[in-house]
């Protein structure tokens, strides 16, 4: 299965005003370690719509398997995503293919292992509270400078916060899952 680490970096929160920044992904084996090139497309390189173009060419916004997005918040990025997307007119969907993906693309999201290690509180459940990586916040601040090579680096850093989050989580929910799986009846297929 072709999963990637996924991550998008914009100017904002709003997707009719602000802009996408970075896109960054990587592929990665079965056991989610890193196999390939971290590649990160920068806005001030290519301009947003190359930048946009480029990811979709990768198959991100297919309802397929073919690119499995792995990262941190995916519904904001893919949103994003989709949204600028279509503020360049690279994609025309209507509700019913925007239902259609959001309902049939694979897709591995720390969101929610985030906020079971917060106890179940979604409050101060992001990743720079268990990692080590600092608050997205200053990125859109980074890029206004001009200070490129620090987003290039925050990018890269929150990359590996969260590849050893999964990492660890992988390991520590399926030790779980390896306690509670309960064996296959007669006439049930094993896993």
């Amino acid at each position: 299965m072709p999963l990637y680490y996924f991550d998008v970096e914009t100017t904002g929160d709003d997707p009719q005003q602000d802009r996408i920044v970075t896109v960054q992904y990587q592929a990665l084996a079965d056991d989610l370690t890193p196999t390939g090139l971290f590649q990160v497309i920068a806005e001030w390189e290519w301009g947003e719509k190359q930048v946009i173009q480029t990811v979709l060419e990768k198959g991100v916004l297919e309802p397929t398997w073919d690119f499995v997005p792995v990262g941190n918040r995916l519904r904001f990025d893919l949103t994003f995503l989709i949204e600028r997307a279509t503020k360049w007119k690279l994609i025309d969907w209507d509700m019913a293919k925007l239902k259609y993906y959001w309902f049939t693309k694979p897709y591995l999201d720390l969101g929610p292992v985030l906020v079971m290690l917060n106890r179940g509180t979604f409050s101060g459940s992001s990743l720079h509270t268990f990692a080590d990586k600092e608050s997205g916040a200053r990125v859109p601040k980074m890029y206004r400078e001009g200070l490129f090579p620090e987003v290039i680096d925050y990018v890269t850093r929150e990359r590996d916060a969260a590849m050893d989050l999964l990492k660890e989580s992988r390991e520590v929910i399926g030790d779980l899952g390896d306690r509670r799986r309960r064996p296959s009846g007669k006439g049930e297929g094993k896993p």
